[in-house]
């Protein structure tokens, strides 16, 4: 049944009234001090001695043991120089002075790491953070552990820092990895290798680098480009340009076919040492080294009937250039000459061929305007004559692309670290969204399962029992008000999606908590994917088996008790605006942490909150959800504009028939037979009593009235009887 839905007066008064209130409360608390964040430890000024007055002894020992003198590195980055015995060990620095990286909160955090001066970290110490989702799940034993792994870090290996050890706040673990490398990497850089270390950020050939490769691996990998033009080929490119009986001037004596190699023609850059000294050997190309200067060489071998090294370069009336052979790059045209060639043989075969009749190499000045970095052509021109006798030239272009193992190239740009986050997580976001797939599944095809009261009973259940014992405790994908909270403060802090990227499970289970709210409203997540609410529906069932009266709350406390979760939710959020740190003490009113995150692994106090809560829900079901939660308060609010309402109703509803008010788990059916989409956690029950011919009314008297046509003779279909004249 497709209609917006209706503004609820009563709810909408409160909601009202708790932003008015939450206004209030925001607008009467003091202003924020404007040195605030500089006082800060995580935003501790960055000038030259802002590291040092951060750094406790004991962190500086844990970092360096013995360290005997600390101080302040020249140049920049921020990085403090720790010598022992007066001889240099290494460097202490923090990821807030040296990137500024900012984690899942988007403020910075202050991870001091510390380096020896081969490139191998010591440790890290987390000074400060404000990354609420380590505080709600994570075991200090882990957050120990993960840190840990940073001492077995080197500047070019980071396997051993894992942040999937922070299950729940593995955002927060990879932003930290990604700033301390980032930090590693600029330190070490700086003032390691310092101004001696050159830095590649464009493109360069490679002269000097060496690999040894063989003259089949040089072909095979470009190094050596080749071509191989048979005189049939040849014969045909000249008549498809000047017409049948156009042939090349080139005499083949001994001719045996057509497909002869009219000529094998091979090229390659010989200045990269990985090239030239590969094919000529060490001394010929020191030699040739010597004699290119800042230029470049050209190697060309040829074999067959045609030969690119003609006499020309001997004549002077042609200016002793070579007139079969050119290199072209663009626009610029390189003709060679007498003073620009050598004669040099490979002292390696390429492949099964070693070129004989031809073996040159060129030097091309670097006045030339030759780029080795782009591809250029070396053209072979090939005379010949039309059937007239009209002299022409028939060009062949072999192209060459130095490859990138003889370039030296900028570091590519680091993998983001949400992509790293993906690829580590491709299990569990295939198991998210299998279930994701058979939530949607439950809604597309809720009337054909909710007329079987068991089929029903087992999906119900049993997508229950997963999103418990999986997303909950396993994956600790537990949604909260503050993941909503930092959705709001994102456009506020600079927050990007990157950010949200880094941990999967929340970002994709965000996606379709957004998309669903507004399709059908905020029960699709809080009465099937949220792992309390499943707790607290699985231990009522269980109480039920074990025949636990249940409390039945009047509706006018009822409503009154509802108006509870907006106020916190408006509240949290609100404040949440105007400080991080009292949203995170106010967020302890949800037990997510306790019970779903840490599984009930916490102190006291938080443990008997969080088993009151259940304790309440076992005589009241969902007794947390409907009175308390200020997430489920958010989504009613953010979802009261959705746009579809599935849930079928019939128009005895509230006047002939109130069974379905009555058997509502949450008292979301109204006396008049509407239901409350503000309060339904969509968990179709009044949809399987809807359809149950054994107990709603109006299907029950249907059943009835045909049962009296059958006991009066009249089958289905057949004909009324007509009365007698």
């Amino acid at each position: 049944m497709l209609r917006f839905q209706g503004w609820s007066r009563r709810v909408g008064r409160a909601v009202v009234l708790v932003a008015a209130t939450s206004i209030a409360t925001w607008i009467a608390l003091p202003a924020p001090d404007a040195n605030a964040q500089a006082r800060a430890p995580a935003a501790a000024a960055t000038d030259k001695d802002g590291l040092t007055p951060r750094l406790k002894p004991e962190t500086i020992q844990a970092l360096f043991p013995g360290a005997e003198t600390v101080t302040p590195a020249p140049g920049r980055p921020l990085a403090l120089e720790v010598r022992i015995g007066g001889e240099l060990k290494g460097y202490i620095f923090s990821t807030l002075d040296v990137v500024n990286a900012t984690g899942y909160a988007g403020r910075a955090f202050d991870l001091v790491g510390g380096m020896t001066v081969d490139g191998k970290m010591t440790g890290a110490v987390l000074q400060a953070h404000s990354e609420t989702i380590i505080g709600r799940g994570v075991p200090q034993a882990r957050l120990d552990q993960f840190i840990a792994g940073f001492a077995s870090a080197t500047v070019d290996t980071w396997r051993t820092v894992n942040p999937d050890l922070l299950r729940g706040a593995s955002t927060s673990g990879r932003a930290f990895k990604a700033g301390m490398q980032s930090a590693v990497e600029r330190v070490y850089t700086a003032h390691v290798k310092g101004e001696a270390f050159q830095v590649i950020t464009e493109p360069a050939l490679d002269r000097k680098g060496f690999a040894v490769y063989t003259g089949d691996e040089l072909l095979a990998k470009g190094s050596v480009a080749r071509t191989d033009i048979t005189v049939r080929e040849i014969i045909k490119r000249f008549e498809t340009q000047a017409g049948p009986g156009a042939v090349p001037d080139q005499q083949m004596y001994q001719l045996q076919s057509l497909d002869e190699p009219f000529i094998t023609f091979m090229t390659a850059l010989a200045t990269p040492a990985s090239i030239g000294n590969n094919l000529f050997g060490d001394t010929r190309f020191r030699e040739m080294t010597a004699r290119q200067a800042d230029g470049l060489t050209v190697w060309m071998g040829a074999d067959g009937f045609f030969s690119f090294a003609s006499n020309s370069h001997f004549n002077r009336d042609l200016g002793y250039q070579f007139d079969q052979v050119k290199l072209v790059q663009g626009n610029t045209v390189v003709r060679f000459n007498r003073d620009m060639y050598q004669r040099m043989a490979p002292a390696v075969s390429l492949g099964t061929f070693l070129p004989r009749r031809d073996n040159m190499v060129f030097f091309i000045p670097a006045s030339a305007g030759i780029d080795p970095l782009r591809t250029y052509q070396v053209v072979l021109m090939v005379p010949g004559h039309n059937a007239q006798g009209a002299a022409l030239t028939i060009e062949i272009p072999l192209a060459y692309n130095l490859p990138d193992i003889h370039k030296l190239l900028p570091p590519p740009p680091p993998k983001p670290v949400w992509v790293e986050a993906w690829e580590s997580q491709t299990i569990n976001i295939g198991i998210l969204g299998a279930l994701l797939t058979i939530v949607t599944l439950v809604f597309v095809f809720q009337d054909i399962l909710a007329r079987n009261r068991t089929a029903y009973n087992v999906v119900r259940v049993g997508v229950l029992t997963f999103t418990l014992g999986w997303l909950g405790w396993w994956v600790g994908a537990q949604f909260s008000i503050i993941n909503i909270l930092s959705y709001l403060q994102a456009p506020f802090t600079g927050t990007g999606i990157d950010t949200f990227l880094l941990d999967p499970l929340f970002f994709i289970l965000g996606i379709y908590i957004a998309v669903t709210l507004f399709v059908l409203g905020r029960g699709v997540f809080c009465g099937w994917l949220c792992p309390f609410g499943a707790l607290q529906e699985l231990s009522n069932k269980l109480a039920l088996l074990l025949r636990v009266p249940q409390v039945k709350i009047p509706r006018g406390v009822q409503e009154r008790l509802w108006v509870v979760k907006y106020i916190a939710a408006v509240g949290i959020l609100g404040i949440g605006l105007y400080s991080v740190d009292m949203a995170n003490q106010l967020e302890e009113l949800e037990p997510f942490k306790t019970a779903i995150n840490v599984k009930f692994m916490r102190e006291l106090p938080f443990v008997l909150y969080a088993v009151a809560l259940l304790g309440a829900g076992l005589f009241v079901e969902r007794f947390y959800c409907r009175f308390l939660c200020p997430l489920g308060g958010a989504l009613a609010v953010f979802g009261r504009i959705h746009m579809f309402q599935w849930l079928r109703r019939k128009p005895q509803c509230g006047t002939q028939c109130r069974i379905c008010e009555a058997d509502c788990p949450v008292g979301a059916i109204e006396p008049t037979g509407q239901i409350n989409m503000n309060e339904c956690l969509q968990c179709l029950d009044c949809q399987v009593d809807y359809y149950d011919h054994d107990k709603c009314p109006p299907l029950i008297a249907r059943k009835k009235r045909k049962q009296a046509r059958v006991d009066d003779g009249i089958g289905i279909g057949a004909p009324m009887p007509q009365p007698a004249e």
